[in-house]
């Protein structure tokens, strides 16, 4: 493992000084899996997960406040109060009672408290702590299956810029032969050995190749530069693929459909989404259910001319709240309603899944046997070809070939060649496809 690490630094390095590096699939993949962006929003689609769970888990939990208060009075606010009695000078034996004002408020008020509240039963909040704990799941697995996807379109753009520079080679290499066939033949004519019309046809049969090569380069440098983009490397740095299109896995061996179901996390994803409709039709019927909630508050006060805390009032209580839900218009009822309709679609989706794997594994396996058929076959032409084309090139030495036949020797070469170019990476495109659609679209081929 240490060494790796030091491998993947050093290859880290050597992209930044724009030095050619060597690349090969396993480094490739791991740079895909660093710099995704579209792995990066799902990694973020799953923090978002946990904090839901976390903000549902805290309705669960008792809540506590305090508070504190100072009121500075202004204005002093009176009130009338008896204060003496005067005999009544109408009335003998019958006295006036005095009034004067007396201060009704102070100049300094402080107070404070602490509350707490519980909540008891709430189905709805129960189910919903059961639903963010089921999506966090979901969003993991979902993270799971665009990261075997992205992986798998990895591995398949790594090869087919392989295959385009392969392309380019042949194309070059052919272009290159025909400009030595026309350079050969110029010296023969210039030594009254050709005439000149086979100068023209040599000519012609190299200029027509330019084109081809050209188009060929072009092909390769965009896909080359997608490799790069998709790695998160610079578009200016010079890479090299190790890979090569001579070695192909061996043919994966059959699997039971249920066995290749309960590996793909995309299918999974859909039975994950099944649960948590189920846990939502639960919660749509909660509503249904009353809710039970305690308190509890403790309070003190006082008030002063001076900034003195004494002389306080205190109080404290206790409750229980029971919420009945009674008549909401019978928007509960559509609500449940729609909750099953979605949960039922969504294993209709499920079924529908099972559906295009089965079909997707026997057509995978279909593109599977024939390329590997054609491989064989391309083989089999390429030797055959190789050797054709060198008892050309004798025969064109010897004056017993013309131009024409070496052309057709020359095109029968390339064609064999990128045929089985083609082949093989037909071969390895529906490898890696297999292995997404048998969850294992993060593994290497070799």
């Amino acid at each position: 493992m240490k060494n790796r690490i030091l491998t993947l630094c050093f290859t880290g390095l050597s992209l930044l000084s724009l030095g050619a590096q060597d690349l090969d699939l396993s480094s490739y993949l791991e740079l895909v899996e660093k710099n995704s962006k579209d792995l990066y929003s799902a990694d973020i689609d799953q923090k978002i997960a946990t904090a839901q769970e976390k903000l549902a888990r805290s309705q669960t939990r008792p809540m506590i406040s305090a508070s504190a208060g100072y009121t500075r009075n202004f204005l002093d606010i009176t009130m009338p109060a008896a204060a003496y009695v005067t005999p009544n000078t109408g009335t003998p034996g019958m006295y006036d009672i005095n009034y004067v004002d007396v201060p009704a408020n102070r100049n300094n008020d402080f107070e404070y408290s602490v509350g707490a509240q519980q909540l008891l039963f709430d189905m709805k909040i129960f189910r919903a702590l059961e639903a963010s704990a089921r999506y966090k799941d979901l969003t993991g697995t979902i993270y799971e299956a665009n990261r075997q996807g992205i992986l798998t379109a990895a591995k398949r753009v790594y090869y087919q810029t392989i295959l385009l520079k392969e392309v380019y080679q042949v194309k070059k290499e052919t272009e290159q032969n025909a400009y030595d066939t026309y350079l050969d033949i110029q010296k023969k004519y210039d030594n009254e050995l050709a005439s000149e019309l086979d100068v023209l046809q040599a000519e012609v049969n190299w200029q027509i190749n330019i084109p081809e090569t050209t188009t060929a380069a072009r092909n390769r440098d965009l896909a080359l530069n997608n490799l790069k983009h998709l790695a998160g490397i610079d578009l200016d740095n010079k890479v090299s693929l190790t890979g090569s299109l001579t070695f192909i896995p061996v043919s994966p061996e059959d699997e039971e459909l249920g066995t290749i179901m309960s590996a793909r996390p995309d299918y999974q994803a859909i039975q994950g989404q099944i649960a948590l409709q189920e846990i939502n039709v639960s919660a749509t019927r909660a509503e249904f259910y009353p809710t039970l909630s305690a308190s509890f508050g403790y309070g003190w006060k006082t008030s002063s001319d001076d900034f003195e805390l004494k002389d306080g009032t205190d109080g404290m209580t206790a409750g229980l709240t029971l919420t009945i839900p009674i008549f909401y218009g019978g928007s509960r009822f559509a609500k449940m309603d729609d909750a099953r309709l979605d949960l039922e679609k969504s294993r209709v989706s499920l079924l529908k899944k099972q559906d295009d794997i089965r079909t997707e594994i026997i057509n995978l396996q279909l593109l599977l046997d024939e390329a590997s058929s054609r491989i064989v076959s391309a083989e089999t032409t390429l030797k055959t070809a190789k050797k054709a084309y060198s008892i050309m090139e004798v025969s064109s030495r010897n004056g017993m070939a013309t131009q024409l036949d070496m052309k057709d020797a020359r095109l029968n070469l390339s064609s064999a060649l990128l045929n089985f170019y083609a082949a093989s990476y037909d071969y390895l495109d529906a490898y890696f496809q297999w292995q997404q659609a048998t969850g294992e679209g993060d593994k290497l081929p070799f």
